[in-house]
């Protein structure tokens, strides 16, 4: 009768061990939803942060929800064109309207990342009709939050003696 009771010890152990780490790590144990996508997103690479954040903004045409996801309140944001806070760029955003799909276009030519920065390089296109931009974002990461960035702009000629294109 003794092994029996070994046994059924040791299976209850492991059992319980298993059980107990799937109820603490899960949503459904002591962290919640939030708690948990916010541990998932600490333990995305900076680039899948970026990508996450730009498809939401941009495919998805929920920029305010996005920047609410996945910008760090005490974002330090470098754009001449705001103040370079969380609110500034959350007003720019929605100023521009992307909601509709009829706001700015933009197609990804690169990305790029290199330890906690990321660089996406874009064709940006504000008025239809017009050549628009070729642009570079630049994002610093931290522990899953976007917490940087930078912006570069150059505007395209409607004509180009390059042969090669901007992208």
């Amino acid at each position: 009768m003794r092994p029996w009771i070994h046994l059924l010890g040791v299976v209850g152990g492991a059992v319980a061990a298993v059980g107990i780490t799937f109820w603490s790590t899960s949503t459904t144990g002591p962290r919640g939803e939030i708690a948990s996508a916010l541990a998932t997103r600490q333990m995305m690479e900076p680039k899948a942060v970026v990508e996450a954040f730009e498809h939401m903004a941009f495919d998805e045409y929920r920029p305010a929800d996005a920047v609410a996801e996945y910008f760090s309140p005490d974002i330090v944001d470098h754009s001449q064109r705001i103040r370079g806070d969380y609110t500034s760029i959350t007003e720019l955003l929605q100023r521009l309207d992307w909601s509709n799909g009829n706001g700015p276009r933009r197609t990804i030519s690169n990305i790029v990342a290199e330890g906690d920065i990321v660089m996406v390089h874009y064709h940006l296109v504000r008025e239809t009709g017009t050549p628009g931009f070729s642009a570079v974002d630049i994002f610093r990461v931290e522990n899953g939050m976007i917490v940087e960035h930078w912006e570069a702009l150059q505007e395209l000629p409607v004509e180009s003696p390059n042969v090669h294109g901007a992208f």
